[in-house]
């Protein structure tokens, strides 16, 4: 059987995730068979699985697949989900690997002409004798890896439960000792009493057949902790991993994110950031005004002037501003970037974008839609209350918003992995500053920190004033040119407390978590030095809309043009919303649906069928919460094999709704699950406009 290299490309999670061995094995296979794998295969005999565990992770974790990765999607995997989730007990684990990898993708670079496979294997060639510090990095793993790996360097044999209890009881008698600044997810190290544990914890322990402490007794953290994972390490290997990705997918979720804050506010953070005297100085020393420690107050007041007025229509399918307004913008910037390229674009203004993703993250400035139209424009309420915060708050509400609620999609970039933009900037920081300066002798150079950390990402470092730079002119046709980067006194200290308080929350902030709670969480940790820091920028939020919200649903690919007008009340959910759609069109209730909308800052959120495994789904969401302005869009997905596409437009939201009797009730489900047999919401289908297709026309039944 001829091996489909693009067999997984846009099918859904569910429809792939059988079909992941058999294609892991499928490419393994065509690699065996060539040219260059015959070569490699003769050179390494004993081979390995770094290959199949590549497609797997890069699948899983980040959605990517072998034709669509680019050279930025490998970085993230390598960099950042293998040391997290792959747990090696051996340093020679690693041996082969990156030969493997690079010669797998130097078969799809000859075999397949894939677009970024040339310049992959280059990336992945120069990382040879990084990746296995990178695998046995505490800071890049979680807990698992951090208590393996100090147990490891101590001279402990972790692989048996002998080595595990010998290093419980070594880091047991250490205890006594004054705590040092946090290497990895801090765990607390005095006993405390027993609560009700997390359901996640309870299923855990007992699929590991550890029992409890029961409510009320004392714990030693470290005892149970340790207990964890020599169980863990006595499962069958694919068992346990089955286990841990269980534990990672059952995050705090919303519920749980306010909660989280609030035992994060009881830490003596001075001691859990545990700060030099120099940094702690350094801090407490910096006044913070419109132009200093850098000029991003300064330039985000020139982005929202221009703005102000009447909004800016923005262009294309990312909705970036169009290349003149973003020429505009960075000529009236404290440092223009200088470029001599023929088309540019948004994008080709790493300052200019670096301000947009600040606009859309706070909140600040938002993008109305209408039709296929859409303009940015300021959004007054966040202004008003931006206003009223002195330049301390401003400040370092913008940092925040920037590292916990900034993410790559809101540039527009789709498969752009789980990584917020602090996890990118804190990842590559160490890189960039590990001499007091760094040069750049070409583009090629420079070009390391476009794909993983974004060049908007290193101009908003220098907007910040975390770094200087200098500028060089550009090349003909070429973008922005720097010769160097030099970290400061300020973006050092600031970057040393913002990393280990990340150590200290073991990467998970509850304002990641849940973005809708308040500003705050770089308080906890930066308020001491900044006592001026009292108020925090608002969040956008999104009020409940009563009323009778008028939809204009599309069938996008059908065979000619068909839509239908629907009406619903405020109090509806999605899931009778989809009812009423699928009643339009005559289609049955016996697949999985979803739909897709866009957040106020530009985030994707899924509501899935009641009936499918998701963190959101469609009965949970009202029709009046959706965040959608009147003439905005979002997308409905019936059937993930056939791929009904339906384009949904809010038309209109009538103050008063229409008396229940004047709506044609939903019909019931065909189910015996309770879930959709609760009392059904008013509706109905006010205005139809062509055929429906045969949801079956080539059913043989």
């Amino acid at each position: 059987m001829v091996f489909n290299l693009r067999q997984l490309d846009n099918l859904d999670y569910d429809d792939a995730e059988p079909l992941l061995e058999d294609y892991i094995h499928g490419a393994l296979e065509d690699f065996a068979n060539s040219k260059t794998g015959t070569a490699h295969i003769e050179r390494n005999p004993e081979g390995g699985n770094w290959i199949g565990t590549f497609i797997e992770m890069a699948y899983i974790y980040g959605g990517y697949t072998l034709p669509k990765m680019t050279k930025a999607n490998v970085q993230e995997v390598m960099e950042y989900i293998l040391p997290r989730k792959l747990t090696l007990l051996n340093p020679s684990d690693t041996d082969g690997a990156i030969d493997e990898l690079v010669a797998f993708w130097t078969f799809l670079d000859e075999g397949y002409g894939l677009r970024s496979a040339r310049a992959i294997a280059k990336y992945l060639s120069s990382i040879a004798t990084k990746f296995p510090q990178w695998m046995f990095d505490p800071n890049r793993g979680g807990i698992a890896k951090s208590f393996l790996t100090q147990g490891m360097a101590a001279g402990f044999d972790m692989t048996t439960q002998a080595g595990v209890d010998a290093f419980r009881e070594e880091y047991n008698r250490n205890l006594a000792v004054p705590p040092q600044p946090p290497q990895g997810p801090m765990l607390p190290v005095e006993p405390f009493e027993m609560t009700t544990a997390p359901p996640d914890m309870q299923r855990a322990f007992e699929q590991l057949g550890i029992e409890l402490p029961k409510q009320g007794e004392m714990v030693n953290p470290i005892q149970l902790v340790s207990q964890f994972f020599g169980g863990l390490l006595q499962m069958d290997p694919d068992a346990a991993e089955e286990l841990m990705a269980s534990l990672d997918e059952d995050k705090d979720g919303p519920a749980d994110a306010a909660a989280l804050r609030e035992r994060l506010q009881q830490l003596d953070w001075s001691e859990a950031i545990a700060l030099s005297p120099a940094n702690q100085a350094i801090l407490q020393g910096q006044t913070i005004t419109e132009m200093t420690p850098g000029t991003i107050l300064q330039d985000l007041k020139i982005a929202l002037e221009a703005i102000a007025d009447q909004g800016i229509p923005l262009s294309g399918k990312l909705q970036h501003l169009p290349a003149k307004v973003a020429a505009d913008i960075n000529q009236q910037l404290s440092t223009p970037i200088v470029i001599a390229m023929q088309r540019p674009v948004q994008k080709s203004y790493p300052n200019v974008h670096g301000l947009y993703l600040l606009l859309r993250a706070t909140g600040l400035a938002t993008v109305f839609t209408e039709g296929k139209k859409a303009k940015l424009v300021v959004n007054s309420e966040i202004y008003q209350a931006w206003q009223q915060l002195n330049p301390t708050e401003q400040y370092l509400s913008l940092l925040e918003v920037w590292f916990l609620r900034s993410h790559p999609e809101m540039l527009g970039e789709e498969r752009s992995g789980p990584l917020m933009m602090g996890d990118r900037c804190l990842q590559s920081w160490s890189r960039l500053t590990k001499k007091a300066s760094t040069t750049f002798a070409d583009y090629n150079a420079q070009d390391q920190y476009a794909y993983f950390l974004g060049l908007h990402n290193l101009a908003l470092m220098e907007l910040f004033g975390l770094i200087a730079v200098t500028h060089s002119p550009p090349a003909p046709g070429k973008g922005w040119r720097f010769k160097k980067i030099a970290a400061q006194p300020w973006g050092k200290a600031l970057m040393t407390a913002i990393g280990n308080a990340n150590q200290v929350v073991a990467y998970d902030w509850p304002g990641t978590i849940d973005p809708t709670l308040p500003l705050g969480d770089f308080q906890l940790f930066l308020k001491p030095y900044f006592p001026d820091w009292q108020g925090c920028l608002a969040v956008p939020t999104v009020e409940f809309r009563p009323g009778r919200h008028v939809f204009k649903v599309t069938l996008l690919n059908g065979p000619n043009e068909v839509w239908r007008r629907i009406a619903i009340a405020g109090e509806a959910t999605l899931a009778h919303l989809s009812d009423l759609i699928r009643e339009s069109v005559d289609f049955d209730d016996d697949h999985l649906d979803v739909f897709t909308y866009k957040t106020p800052t530009g985030l994707t959120i899924e509501a899935f069928h009641p009936f499918a495994n998701a963190d959101l789904l469609s009965d949970e969401v009202k029709i009046g919460d959706l965040p959608l302005p009147v003439g905005g869009t979002m997308e409905y997905l019936y059937d993930f094999g056939d791929r009904w596409q339906f384009a949904v437009m809010l038309e209109a939201v009538e103050s008063e709704p229409e008396s229940s009797q004047g709506f044609q009730k939903v019909k019931a489900t065909k189910t015996k699950k309770a879930k959709r047999n609760s009392p059904k919401a008013p509706g109905k289908i006010i205005e139809s406009h062509g055929e429906a297709p045969e949801q079956y026309p080539n059913a043989d039944w």
